[in-house]
């Protein structure tokens, strides 16, 4: 082959090479230009509800000041996101600031006045506020609802309001309730285990408590439950087991 062929075909493959380069810088630029546009598409509205889904992401990590500054920004798109105002809510009543979480439930309630799950927030709020009175009726309201499935919280809280009030078999029917709609909820399967271990219902005590530390974990109220479930039982080694973990986790419980 000569220099001549041999410089021909350098030429073309060069040629090839450039076109094909061209061609996919063009593709991604198409490929940009199509994104942003998709971006610029979305509506204001659809926008918010991604930054409030952030902000509730961050919420639920404990990480508020990253959460609130996405659910800022979330408000200046759309200020009639109800969810938006519930999230704030939470976190300032996580931040033990009471009158600002409750002017952001205030808000949130306006905005969707039939939205169970904000209603069983503000209510459960009300219960740590010890605004007993009112957060009954609210739970009151969220179990009654016809079509509202996820009635577990509710459920649990008025199962707490029987036991203060001493109506033991009320409050089973209310936690049995809570876990026939949620049967991971680790607050009636624990009320649940305590009320069978009261009752002598020791076999059933030890299911509930096992189920409770499969979904919260090892926690000093159920230890010290289990070990008097497994005392019950004459299971020795299971009591110590529990309690050498008790004292190892939490050194200066009873």
């Amino acid at each position: 082959m000569n220099i001549k062929k041999v410089c021909l075909i350098v030429l073309a493959g060069s040629l090839t090479a450039c076109s094909l380069l061209g061609e996919e810088k063009e593709a991604e630029k198409v490929q940009y230009v199509a994104a942003e546009k998709v971006e610029l598409d979305r509506t204001a509205e659809d926008r918010a509800k991604t930054l409030t889904d952030l902000g509730s992401a961050y919420y639920q990590l404990g990480k508020y000041v990253f959460a609130l500054e996405y659910l800022e920004r979330s408000l200046i798109l759309d200020k009639k996101n109800a969810v938006t105002y519930q999230v704030i809510a939470l976190i300032n009543e996580r931040s033990n600031k009471p009158k600002q979480a409750q002017l952001y439930f205030d808000k949130a309630l306006k905005l969707a006045v039939d939205n169970f799950d904000i209603m069983t927030s503000y209510a459960v709020f009300l219960y740590h506020q010890e605004r007993h009175k009112e957060a009954l009726i609210e739970f009151n309201r969220v179990a009654d609802a016809p079509f509202y499935e996820k009635k577990w919280t509710a459920y649990t809280y008025l199962g707490y309001y029987d036991l203060k009030n001493k109506q033991i078999r009320d409050a089973e029917k209310r936690f049995y309730y809570a876990l026939k709609a949620n049967k991971f909820y680790a607050p009636a399967l624990f009320e649940m285990a305590q009320i069978r271990y009261d009752k002598g219902n020791i076999m059933s005590a030890r299911a509930y408590i096992e189920r409770y530390f499969s979904q919260a974990g090892k926690t000093k109220k159920g230890l010290q439950l289990a070990i008097k479930i497994e005392s019950a039982l004459q299971s020795d080694e299971m009591a110590e087991a529990y309690r050498l973990e008790l004292k190892r986790e939490f050194p200066f419980a009873e």
